[in-house]
């Protein structure tokens, strides 16, 4: 059950650092029926404009639907976001203070601005172990390989024509890399977006992993809206008074502090 709750915070984040992200298709050979939405990437991350996005996951395990579920996320610039979830889940992510309350277990993580100074340029690696990044610190891990994306077919999307692009073979490794919240013994065999052909925003994405068992994810944007409002209030969050509120504190280390917060969900679930 907790794995299920880590996969859908993962999802969320991960899309929109792939959102913008693809700006980096820029960088090598380019398909000319893709040039003009390369445009509107770099003008969208020279100058982000607040986005809001629904989304819908589906994962499947073997080939068999395991979870299916519904979440929002409003991203002010590319290092202020807020995600939430039916069950009570909410992410609320700044450069000075980080939340994520998992709410079927009622636990707080909170990530002060003295911990996110301290770590310093390993901030994204440690944030990762913990499943959470910001679209920024994304973007240092999808500024090479991206000239393997292909167009290998068309969809639409909520009405949205798309083009469908592969990951080519050479850069999953490195893709890899930015997706938590999977279990480390996962491979990520296949990987799938489909990118609006008029918005130039990620519409879709598909992930296949295979370890233990064949894993995969599928998110598809439902809703995207732009020159949304996103205020102060919404970037700061208020835990429920029964909820426990885990710190992370600079003496302690990602590893430690994600075994601190699985064994307290854990423990919650349970009771």
């Amino acid at each position: 059950m907790y794995c299920r709750n880590r996969l859908g915070v993962w999802a969320a984040l991960v899309v929109a650092g792939l959102t913008v992200g693809l700006s980096a298709l820029a960088a090598g050979e380019v398909d000319p029926r893709l040039a003009p939405l390369l445009e509107k990437m770099k003008t969208f991350v020279a100058n982000p404009k607040p986005v809001f996005m629904r989304q819908k996951i589906e994962v499947a395990v073997n080939g068999q639907r395991q979870q299916e579920q519904i979440q929002e996320l409003w991203m002010r610039d590319l290092e202020h976001l807020r995600m939430e979830r039916p069950d009570g889940t909410v992410v609320v992510l700044t450069p000075d203070d980080i939340q994520m309350y998992i709410g079927p277990a009622r636990v707080l993580v909170h990530i002060p601005k003295q911990t996110l100074e301290a770590l310093g340029d390993k901030r994204a690696e440690a944030l990762r172990k913990l499943d959470l990044s910001l679209p920024r610190d994304q973007l240092d891990l999808m500024t090479q390989g991206w000239e393997s994306m292909k167009i290998t077919g068309e969809d639409t999307i909520e009405d949205e024509a798309c083009w469908v692009l592969t990951v080519g073979e050479d850069f999953l490794p490195r893709l890899r890399q930015m997706l938590g919240g999977i279990p480390d013994d996962f491979t990520l065999k296949a990987a799938q977006v489909a990118l609006g052909k008029e918005s130039a925003m990620s519409r879709a994405l598909f992930f296949e992993f295979a370890g233990l068992a064949q894993l995969e994810v599928g998110v598809t944007v439902e809703a995207l809206e732009d020159e949304v409002e996103v205020p102060d209030e919404m970037l700061t969050y208020e835990a429920p008074d029964d909820a426990l509120v885990l710190t992370w504190t600079p003496d302690k280390t990602a590893e430690e502090m994600r075994t601190v917060r699985d064994a307290a969900i854990a423990e919650r679930l349970k009771g």
